[in-house]
C-alpha cells in the first residue's frame, strides 16, 4: 500500500508540473516574439499607478517611505555610464560623456521632431528614444488641446515651454504638471523617467526632481505637432540651444485616412478639415525652403513615405544629420517595430511598408478627390501626384510620390 501511495503521489506531482508548464507557455505566447525591452515598454504591461503592489516597488526609499532622490540620481548616472560604455563619441562635438551633461556644465545633443498629427512623429521619436542616454520630451504642448497654436501669446508660451524643457528647467510649469497629474500618457513615453514614477507618480509632477533627473542625459529629444514651422525658426535662432530640427511631411490623403481612426480628431476642425491641413502644408513649405537654406546643417526634411518604405536607410540619414552613433538598441527597435502589426492606433508596431499607401485601398475615391481639390497647391509643392479615378488610384502602377520633384533636393542632409 505504501509503494502504491508513493507512486500515486509521484503521478499527481508530475501531472501538476506538466499543467503548470503548459499554462506558463500559453501565458507567454503573446510576448515571446518581442525583445525584452519592447515587452516592458508595451503600455498594456504597465499597471495603473494605484494598482501597483508595494512589494513591487523598485525605488530606493528613505526610512519614512519617501523616494530617496539622491540614490535614484546616483543609480541613473551609473546606468547611463554603463549603457554608453561602448558608444562611439568620435563623430560628436565632445569626445566624452561629461561634455554632454548639463549637470556638469556640458551641452547635450538637442533634437526636435515637428510635424502635424498622424505624420510619423511618434515612430521617429521612438526610434531616437531607443538610443541609450536619451531623455524624451513627449508632446510637451499636449495640454494646449487638439489645436494648432496660432495666437501670438499662446505661441510665445509654447516656445517658452519648449525652450525651458530643453534646458531641463521645469520651474513655473504648473499647467504642464497639472495636466500630467490626470493623464499619465504625457509621461509614459519617456521610459527613463517612467521607470521611476510609474510606482511613485509624485516624481513625474515634481519640478525639482524632473529638472535634476533630466540634466543627467546627454541626448535630449522632443516631438511637437501643435506649432507650425515658421514659429520653430525662433528656436533655431537660439544659439544657446544649438538645436537640430527634423520636419516630417506626409501625403494629406494618408494623413486624413489615418486621422479617421482618431476619436480626438472628430472633435476639432484643426484635425478634421483637409483644407486646414493643406493650408498649414503650404505655410510649412515656405518656411522649410527658407530654413533649409539658412540652416543647412541644423534643419532636415523627411518625407514620411520614404521613412516607412526605407526605415533603415532613413534612420541612418537622420542619425548622421544629428551627429549620433547608430547603436544595437536602435537596430533592435527597427527590427521589432517594422515587420509586424500590434496594438491600437497609437502603436508603433507596424509592417512599415504597408502604411504609406494604405489610403489607396481603403478610402473612397470621391473623398480622395475632395482632398485633392482642396490640397492641389500643397500636394504640388510637396511632390504628391493626383489619382485620376478609382481604377487609377488602386492600380499598382500608380506611385503617389513624384520622384523627380524638386523637393527631393531638401531631403538629404549635407555632409557634416
Amino acid at each position: 500500500m505504501l509503494r502504491r501511495s508513493n507512486f500515486c503521489s509521484i503521478c499527481i506531482a508530475f501531472n501538476l508540473s506538466v499543467l503548470l508548464t503548459l499554462a506558463g507557455s500559453q501565458n507567454t505566447d503573446n510576448t515571446n516574439h518581442l525583445p525584452s525591452g519592447s515587452r516592458s515598454r508595451d503600455p498594456k504591461n504597465i499597471k495603473p499607478i494605484e494598482d501597483v503592489d508595494d512589494s513591487l516597488l523598485q525605488l530606493p526609499t528613505n526610512p519614512d517611505g519617501t523616494p530617496n532622490i539622491d540614490k535614484i540620481l546616483d543609480r541613473t548616472r551609473l546606468k547611463i555610464k554603463n549603457e554608453l560604455s561602448n558608444y562611439n563619441f568620435a563623430q560628436s562635438r565632445d569626445q566624452n560623456l561629461d561634455g554632454l551633461l548639463m549637470e556638469s556644465g556640458g551641452q547635450p545633443f538637442r533634437s526636435l521632431i515637428t510635424s502635424t498629427w498622424r505624420s510619423g512623429t511618434t515612430f521617429l521619436g521612438e526610434v531616437l528614444n531607443a538610443l541609450p542616454g536619451n531623455f524624451y520630451h513627449f508632446e510637451p504642448l499636449i495640454n494646449f488641446g487638439i489645436v494648432q497654436i496660432k495666437n501670438t501669446s499662446e505661441v510665445d508660451k509654447a516656445l517658452e515651454t519648449i525652450t525651458k524643457m530643453f534646458h531641463c528647467n521645469f520651474d513655473a510649469m504648473e499647467d504642464y504638471f497639472e495636466y500630467g497629474r490626470n493623464h499619465s500618457y504625457q509621461f509614459s513615453p519617456n521610459r527613463r523617467l517612467w521607470d521611476h514614477c510609474k510606482y511613485k507618480k509624485e516624481l513625474c509632477i515634481d519640478a525639482d526632481f524632473t529638472s535634476r533627473f533630466c540634466k543627467l542625459f546627454p541626448f535630449q529629444t522632443m516631438k511637437v505637432v501643435r506649432v507650425r514651422l515658421h514659429h520653430i525658426r525662433q528656436l533655431l535662432e537660439d544659439t544657446e540651444l544649438n538645436l537640430k530640427v527634423i520636419f516630417l511631411i506626409r501625403d494629406p490623403r494618408g494623413v486624413m485616412q489615418s486621422r479617421q481612426h482618431c476619436g480626438f480628431c472628430l472633435r476639432t476642425p484643426d484635425c478634421l478639415k483637409p483644407e486646414l491641413l493643406c493650408a498649414d502644408m503650404i505655410s510649412d513649405y515656405v518656411a522649410a525652403t527658407s530654413l533649409k537654406q539658412e540652416y543647412p546643417h541644423r534643419f532636415m526634411i523627411v518625407r514620411f513615405e520614404e521613412m516607412a518604405l526605407n526605415p533603415n536607410s532613413t534612420t541612418q540619414a537622420v542619425l548622421k544629420f544629428l551627429g549620433l552613433d547608430r547603436t544595437p538598441s536602435i537596430d533592435e527597435f527597427l527590427q521589432s517595430h517594422t515587420n509586424f502589426s500590434k496594438g491600437g492606433i497609437s502603436s508603433t508596431f507596424r509592417v512599415s511598408r504597408d502604411v504609406p499607401f494604405k489610403w489607396k485601398n481603403v478610402l473612397d475615391f470621391n473623398y480622395v478627390n475632395e482632398i485633392q481639390m482642396k490640397c492641389k497647391e500643397a500636394m504640388s509643392l510637396w511632390g504628391y501626384r493626383n489619382a485620376h479615378n478609382a481604377t487609377h488610384m488602386t492600380s499598382k502602377d500608380y506611385n503617389p510620390l513624384d520622384q523627380n520633384h524638386c523637393v527631393d533636393q531638401f531631403l538629404i542632409p549635407p555632409d557634416n
